[in-house]
């Protein structure tokens, strides 16, 4: 906020909005994803739409450094994190291909997680050198279009 978008000392208040924004849409995906999942019988068409919307966020922050960029921000990263932590566990217990070993294709999956967070900061580190601050948001925007395309692509459910 303070050097990307040069808030000053608008910083406090565009973070405090940013925050409420996704708390509110956060809470709403939970009231409203969940039961919309198990009625239309459509688990990773949400899930990868989530990641799209992270994308969508990413992209409102490189083209639109004001407010709206900021608001577009929220909104689609507020959507976006609410549906992938409603719905993203579900996905991931329907496509472990042994269900008697659930805790072994867990931990795999906590591995992983636990690795990309352990690379990311360097990952960033590169890139802000290379590229510069705005480099993050188009990393970010790739790889979550990445996520969101690879669970479009998971062939052992149907939505």
């Amino acid at each position: 906020m303070t050097d990307f978008l040069h808030r000053g000392n608008q910083t406090q208040s565009s973070i405090q909005l940013v925050n409420m924004i996704m708390l509110i849409f956060g809470i709403l995906m939970r009231l409203v994803a969940g039961p919309l999942s198990n009625k239309f019988k459509i688990l990773k068409l949400p899930v990868g739409l989530s990641t799209i919307l992270l994308a969508i966020a990413d992209l409102s922050l490189f083209f639109l450094r004001n407010n709206t960029g900021i608001i577009l921000y929220a909104l689609a990263a507020g959507l976006g994190m609410g549906l992938w932590n409603v719905l993203d566990n579900l996905l991931n217990l329907k496509v472990i291909p042994d269900q008697n070993r659930v805790a072994f294709f867990l931990g795999v999956y906590n591995l992983g997680n636990t690795i990309t967070q352990a690379i990311a900061p360097v990952l960033a580190a590169a890139v802000i050198s290379l590229f510069g601050y705005s480099g993050i948001f188009i990393v970010s925007f790739i790889f979550s279009l990445i996520g969101g395309i690879s669970m479009l692509s998971i062939k052992s459910l149907k939505r």
